[in-house]
């Protein structure tokens, strides 16, 4: 497993809430609160699918990390099914 989809695993298994808003670009940034409050970004073009979304930043409470590593397609179907649910609820 690379490390973009340990972040995401990290993400989709502690994750209590999250957010979706669109990029300067037209794409997705999505942020996964984790369990310890922290907030993890991935994003993805917004003509991008599952295999197109990069795990970005990390917020924490004592700083943080940059990071832009790729996530695969299997990981990445979660993403964008969260990514849509959200679309839909507005």
């Amino acid at each position: 497993m690379n490390l973009g989809d340990t972040l995401t695993q990290e993400a989709l298994t502690t994750g209590s809430r999250f957010g979706v808003i669109p990029t300067g670009s037209g794409g997705l940034r999505l942020a996964i609160t984790l369990g310890s409050g922290d907030v993890q970004h991935f994003e993805r073009p917004g003509a991008g699918g599952p295999g197109d979304w990069t795990a970005t930043d990390l917020e924490g409470q004592g700083g943080g990390f940059s990071f832009q590593e790729p996530v695969t397609a299997e990981w990445g179907r979660s993403l964008d099914l969260i990514a849509k649910t959200r679309d839909q609820k507005g």
